[in-house]
């Protein structure tokens, strides 16, 4: 059927919207009970690909009722199993159920056990190698990538995207930034020219990471780079986007004087990424990173409502105290002054709490700077005799002593 080639096409190009228009019309057309299921299978497939597993699954459950066709309801089963992974995949921090992922796996290993000549084994393999990760298996999700590569497959991308899995457990499970390099640029080079491009642009993006790793900070942000620019024009989902934009701001945070790259970087990150529900860690650091370069650049008010936000964002931050620091820095340099205080006084209440000492003399003297500035001179000049116990720099030492002593002064 031409139709359905041309479907499959537009899928291999991740034309999703195109793809789903065509089934569309095609499913309102008086089409017998096969050629239905062919076409929900079809949209399974899209719906996947745009990250709508529960869709998907609705669809590949009305297929598998129509169709009698031993093959295709392989490959339905074979999506389901597919979608089950994917809805675990995309569940929000806090709501993955480990259930979906057994329920994949079950479905995967019954169709490698019971149907051995599958012409797609290679991809369940693979699949399985995923499954593994989750669950900190890496030996054995390496045999299963390797199993994947020797597998058949329907796939021409398969051998690509089993390199890129091995670069990242080499990666991030074993610490081989140089071999991860190796396993990706294999990846890269044996995607298919004719596969989406937007494979590409995740990719790019894991090289990048890994070539900052390596020292080489100018190739990652030229890797990151394309990869930006590669899922601006094909990313419909726009995960991938979001992905390379923060690494982005990563990579040029660490840069001197790029700060007004980190803050445009990141500020469409967060135009980007799909706002969380509740606590997310990914976008507390995106926050932090952006007052950073806020503060960096003398934005000190977009830097201590950033600041705000990454603790908003994870209030279990592990650098709480450094950010409440941060903040009340950045207030006072703005000349907020009652928010520095603010934000002194809980890093205070936070530290007695969790019973950690505070021993930078910093702390007190910004406190006592603030406080000095609303005219509470006695709070000032109490917070600057803490500063001066903690032994601050010479230089400091001589400046807290003054204002030490104006405080006492004028507070009588």
């Amino acid at each position: 059927m031409h139709d359905l080639a041309s479907i499959r096409e537009l899928l291999a190009m991740r034309d999703l919207k195109k793809a789903e228009v065509q089934i569309a019309k095609l499913l309102r057309s008086t089409l017998s009970n096969p050629d239905s299921a062919q076409l929900l299978t079809l949209r399974a497939r899209a719906r996947l690909l745009a990250a709508r597993a529960e869709e998907a699954l609705d669809d590949l459950a009305t297929a598998e009722q129509r169709t009698d066709d031993p093959a295709l309801r392989l490959e339905i089963r074979e999506l389901q199993g597919d979608a089950w992974f994917a809805r675990y995949e995309l569940a929000s921090v806090g709501f993955a159920e480990r259930a979906h992922v057994q329920r994949a796996d079950e479905t995967y290993h019954a169709l490698i056990t019971d149907h051995p000549s599958y012409p797609n084994l290679g991809w369940l393999h693979y699949q399985q190698a995923r499954i593994l990760l989750t669950d900190g298996r890496i030996q054995d999700a390496i045999t299963c990538l390797t199993n994947a590569l020797l597998a058949p497959s329907t796939l021409p991308a398969l051998t690509a995207y089993c390199f890129e899995r091995l670069g990242f457990i080499y990666f991030y499970e074993k610490r081989d930034a140089r071999r991860a390099l190796g396993f990706l640029d294999k990846a890269l080079h044996t995607y298919p020219a004719n596969e989406a491009p937007i494979w590409i642009a995740r990719l790019e993006t894991l090289r990048a990471r890994v070539l900052r790793e390596l020292g080489s900070t100018d190739t990652a942000l030229a890797a990151i780079d394309r990869a930006i620019d590669i899922a601006y024009q094909t990313d419909e989902t726009r995960i991938a986007l979001a992905d390379a934009l923060l690494t982005a701001g990563e990579l040029l945070s660490r840069v001197d004087g790029r700060e007004r790259d980190v803050i445009s970087r990141l500020q469409q990150y967060l135009q980007t990424a799909r706002k969380p529900l509740g606590i997310d860690v990914t976008w507390s650091r995106a926050y932090e990173m952006l007052g950073n370069a806020y503060f960096n650049s003398g934005q000190y008010a977009a830097a201590g409502d950033a600041y705000q936000h990454a603790l908003q964002h994870n209030p279990y931050h592990p650098w709480e105290l450094s950010l409440q620091y941060q903040m009340a820095r950045a207030w006072y340099q703005c000349a907020e002054y009652d928010k520095a205080v603010s934000a002194m006084d809980t890093l205070l209440k936070t530290a007695h709490l969790d019973n950690q000492p505070i021993t930078d003399y910093r702390v007190y003297d910004v406190l006592g700077s603030a406080h000095f500035a609303l005219k509470r001179y006695q709070a000032a000049r109490q917070a600057f005799d803490q500063a001066l116990a903690l032994t601050p720099s010479e230089d400091d030492r001589e400046k807290i002593i003054r204002y030490r002593t104006f405080a006492a002064e004028l507070g009588g």
